[in-house]
């Protein structure tokens, strides 16, 4: 992220952050904390380098959810860092997703074979999505 880009996010100027960065400037108790609001950071971390970096950030129905799939570290950073993109950069990583699967062009109805299970054995069961729906049938 450049700094202009942190800088906005945080309401300040690039300018500001330079001077942070460069010495010219104290850091703030309080531009500590817009920091570790914004994007997710874990105070004590930022102040003495001591604990986790991030603050979890996930309430216990996605804790769950990550549990349940046997998701990795990479897999829960790369959650975590998608939940902290603002919009805009959130659709640019929608779209590339679509692109490379092609998600789009599918019809409703047509089946999506899931042959990989979460505990790595295949199936040659079909789901189809029912239109609007969202429930899956077997078939």
């Amino acid at each position: 992220m450049s700094q202009e880009a942190f800088a906005k996010r945080l309401g300040v100027t690039g300018a500001s952050i330079s001077k942070i960065e460069s010495g010219q400037r104290k850091l703030t108790g309080q531009m500590i904390l817009l920091i570790c609001r914004e994007f997710n950071i874990n105070e004590t971390w930022l102040r003495y380098g001591e604990g986790e970096m991030y603050k979890s950030m996930f309430p216990s129905e996605i804790s769950q959810l990550l549990s349940n799939y046997n998701l990795d570290e990479l897999d829960t950073k790369i959650i975590g860092e998608y939940l902290l993109l603002d919009p805009s950069q959130r659709k640019v990583i929608k779209e590339y997703i679509t692109k490379v699967t092609s998600y789009d062009s599918r019809p409703v109805n047509t089946p999506m074979n899931m042959n990989l299970l979460r505990d790595g054995t295949v199936t040659g069961e079909t789901l189809h999505c029912a239109e609007n729906s969202g429930n899956m049938e077997r078939s």
